[in-house]
């Protein structure tokens, strides 16, 4: 059965359940179907082509109708976050080409242009009669190795990579999800991540196909404590799905403990990697609770292996291993990288030939993924994370390139070179990203960085803005006459600390 067919039959199962619960109000299974009848129906009349779908919103209900609709109508969905910056979302449509653009709320003046030719979905008409959201055609639907979504993410040239997952590759995960956690019965999840971020499909799927809520946290939520801990101390939530770096924001609240929180059964994290010092925290707080690290890149549909986290397990390992692989798929160490083989694995990189070569290829007969991270196996059978071997990094739960962030610099007019380097705490975990720049300027002040961090804005995600700058004459080589950048590291960090 069809992802999409699954979650139509939960809809018409339990009607006035909630599916989706905003800040301001609580949306249906029934209202989710009458959305999703509307906006495939203006889809149907406006798409040019088969190609995917630009949607354009935020963490809401319409937008989440919006997806699905999209493939219902056998087209993938591409989410970019209303919050995107104009030159990002720019580059992603241009690389997209899409066959259409929906946008679920206002556009801002600067995107007008930009998003010229769009279908504005802001309401849905609550008063579809019974008989007419039956006659849902799932017969076109996304299925099988078609292709169900695009993520776009950061790109070493400074130019996004549009990850296509197929149905086939979420169906497998969302089965996993299923099966391999707590059962909990009309299961309230925590949906924080964005929509554009795949951290979200560990909640949508797996909630609207066994009849679960979404607990969606607005982008204000998420950025202002006091409207936070407002919402989650009237809200009640089952299943925690989020960033390490979330849950540790959480836990300098003194409210957020299971006293406070007693529906609170588990906890899954992907997306960055869990520290001791966090698993410690949590476990104080919530003794009773599962708690679950899980590892995957968006090139292999969320996460692929899991743990989980017990007291008895730190005092074990210094550091939180990523656990085993689940059903379909297979972890192997080879020149201690970890390579992803099986059903997980992504189609590959958009209409992008050249990158998904460099990352993507086959093993034995199989899908397989360079993660690009180090790892290794232990006498258990349980894989560890071990850094990462290439320039990308995993900061405040966002995977980054450094050399995206390089390359924006570099495209500056003041900037003559450009390093970004990671700085990491004790326990392995991304705390800085650091600028190291040669300017134009012999003596850059304050002034002169604020207006580099102004240039540079636009240009990039506000989760990719370095945390420092550091102005030097030159940089260290290597005898091959390249940057030494371990030896830019030691001088930087030595210096600055």
């Amino acid at each position: 059965m069809k992802l999409i067919e699954r979650i139509l039959e939960v809809a018409r199962t339990y009607p006035e359940r909630v599916v989706v619960a905003e800040k301001e109000r609580d949306y249906t299974y029934h209202e989710l179907l009458i959305a999703i009848k509307q906006i495939s129906q203006e889809l149907a009349k406006k798409a040019k082509n088969e190609r995917p779908v630009f949607v354009f919103g935020k963490n809401d209900f319409l937008t989440l109708a919006t997806m699905l609709a999209v493939n219902l109508t056998g087209r993938a969905y591409i989410p970019v976050d209303a919050h995107t910056p104009f030159e990002r979302t720019e580059m992603i449509l241009n690389a997209a080409k899409p066959s259409a653009v929906i946008v679920t709320a206002p556009v801002a003046d600067k995107f007008d242009s930009l998003l010229q030719e769009r279908i504005e979905f802001f309401e849905f008409d609550a008063a579809l009669k019974e008989d007419e959201i039956t006659e849902l055609d799932t017969t076109q639907a996304v299925s099988g190795d078609e292709t169900n979504y695009i993520i776009y993410t950061s790109g070493t040239t400074g130019v996004p990579k549009g990850v296509a997952v197929s149905h086939d590759n979420l169906l497998s995960f969302t089965n996993w999800m299923n099966t391999s956690f707590e059962h909990i019965e009309g299961n309230q999840i925590l949906e924080q991540a964005l929509y554009s971020f795949d951290l979200s499909i560990f909640s949508i799927y797996p909630s609207l196909t066994t009849g679960g809520s979404l607990v969606t946290l607005s982008r204000e939520e998420t950025i202002n404590f006091k409207l936070l801990f407002e919402r989650l101390n009237r809200s009640v939530i089952n299943t925690w799905i989020s960033t390490p770096s979330f849950v540790d924001i959480c836990l300098l609240d003194p409210s957020f403990v299971a006293e406070k929180h007693p529906e609170l059964t588990q906890f899954i994290f992907c997306g960055e990697e869990l520290t001791h010092k966090t698993a410690q925290k949590l476990l104080a707080a919530f003794p009773e609770a599962a708690i679950y690290n899980t590892y995957g890149p968006t090139e292999a549909t969320g996460a692929i292996s899991s743990v989980r986290v017990t007291d008895e397990l730190l005092a074990a390992y210094s550091r939180v291993p990523i656990g085993k692989a689940k059903s379909g798929v297979e972890l192997r160490i080879v020149d201690d990288e970890l390579i992803i083989v099986g059903d997980s694995v992504a189609k590959g990189y958009f209409e992008n030939p050249v990158k998904t070569a460099e990352a993507f290829f086959e093993l034995d007969g199989k899908r397989a993924y360079h993660t690009g991270d180090a790892g290794f196996i232990d006498e258990q059978g349980i894989f560890n994370y071990n850094g990462r071997i290439d320039f990308q990094v995993k900061f405040n739960g966002f995977r980054i390139e450094l050399q995206d962030i390089e390359s924006h610099l570099l495209s500056l007019p003041e900037v003559e070179k450009a390093v970004v380097l990671a700085k990491e705490n004790d326990f392995h975990k991304v705390v800085a990203l650091v600028a190291v720049l040669v300017v134009n300027e012999k003596t850059p002040d304050r002034a002169y960085t604020k207006n580099l961090k102004t240039e540079l804005a636009p240009l990039i995600m506000d989760y990719m803005m370095p945390t420092k700058f550091v102005y030097l004459e030159d940089f260290p080589l290597n005898q091959n006459g390249k940057i030494d950048r371990k030896l830019l590291a030691a001088q930087v960090f030595g210096e600055n600390n």
